[in-house]
């Protein structure tokens, strides 16, 4: 009994050290990226398209206060675009960039916009709808700093989009990490940055990346809040071409099925993107805040989020 014992333990441990040989349990895949390898192929990837426009399907769904709660819009394949989605990256502004996704009801009337201003430096979200219309907005230098909250934050949205690039310098924050998750099998990014103000290091975003040999695909990113607790969770479907001036036949592609849940809230949003294109021209006034901002919506009803930072910052 002693003897066969002994022969399982070796047998047991011959197995495991062919494993660990080779890079890989059983049922997984073979082989790996590396960070920079990953990374590197995103990048590749979101930089061959410097600037975006999309007709968008988008649904909305979010709980009330009493249970009445808002529905508005559809994802069905019947029907019609009631969106659009403007994006024109800057390498030089930083933080700062060009970003709208824009809600219109039939006869091209806008219900809201959710978007930032680069040469403004601001982001913003406003609804207009019947008697009934309401801003906020802020510095895009304080975004997610201590106490500053947007109901919907146009950089969340922006991050699932897989059209901007990740730092490559992994020796400076803000910085991507990369572990592997074997349960799934999944390559996972998490960013780790300073908060504004604070300069303390939180953990803000993870981002699943398909492992099985083939390009990775993001197709699902986690958003965090300074607890760790997740707050919102985008899961990304059905990749499309994005239409460029080289017009490649493997140029670059972007989730065309966004769908995002507020598991606190319980909301929900879905966006079906369509005729994605780096080819559009069109006015950058289109992504101003205070130009665009409807007379239907009262000078008392717009809020400023970061009202009690300083300009030059630091608190009260």
């Amino acid at each position: 009994m002693r003897r066969h014992f002994v022969t399982i333990l070796t047998a047991t441990a011959a197995w495991l050290s062919a494993s660990a040989m080779s890079g890989c349990i059983s049922g997984h895949p073979s082989e790996s990226l590396t960070r920079a390898e990953l990374v590197g192929q995103y990048n590749a990837n979101a930089a061959a398209v410097p600037r975006l426009w999309a007709r968008a399907k988008i649904e909305l769904k979010l709980p009330g206060d009493k249970g009445a709660g808002l529905s508005w819009g559809s994802t069905s394949p019947l029907a019609s675009p009631n969106g659009l989605l403007l994006l024109v990256k800057d390498p030089s502004a930083g933080r700062r960039q060009d970003f709208l996704l824009m809600g219109l009801a039939p006869g091209a009337m806008e219900l809201f916009r959710l978007g930032s201003s680069a040469s403004e430096g601001v982001y913003y979200l406003w609804y207009n709808y019947g008697d009934q219309g309401a801003a906020w907005w802020g510095r895009q230098e304080y975004a997610g700093a201590p106490g500053v909250e947007m109901p919907l934050d146009p950089g969340d949205l922006l991050s699932v989009l897989c059209v901007t690039e990740i730092p490559t310098d992994f020796s400076r924050l803000p910085a991507a990490v990369l572990r592997m998750d074997e349960s799934i099998p999944a390559y996972v990014l998490s960013w780790v940055a300073p908060q504004p103000l604070s300069s303390e290091i939180i953990f803000r975003r993870e981002v699943f990346f398909n492992w099985d040999g083939k390009a990775p695909r993001a197709y699902r990113v986690d958003l965090f809040d300074v607890r760790g607790r997740v707050v919102m969770t985008a899961r990304l479907r059905d990749y499309k071409p994005v239409r460029t001036a080289a017009d490649e036949v493997q140029g670059p592609v972007m989730p065309s099925d966004i769908e995002i849940t507020w598991p606190a809230r319980g909301g929900r949003m879905r966006i079906v993107l369509s005729e994605m294109s780096s080819l559009k021209v069109w006015n950058r006034r289109q992504f101003l805040f205070e130009h665009n901002l409807p007379a239907g919506v009262p000078l008392a009803n717009v809020t400023q989020v970061d009202k009690d930072i300083p300009a030059e910052g630091g608190g009260k």
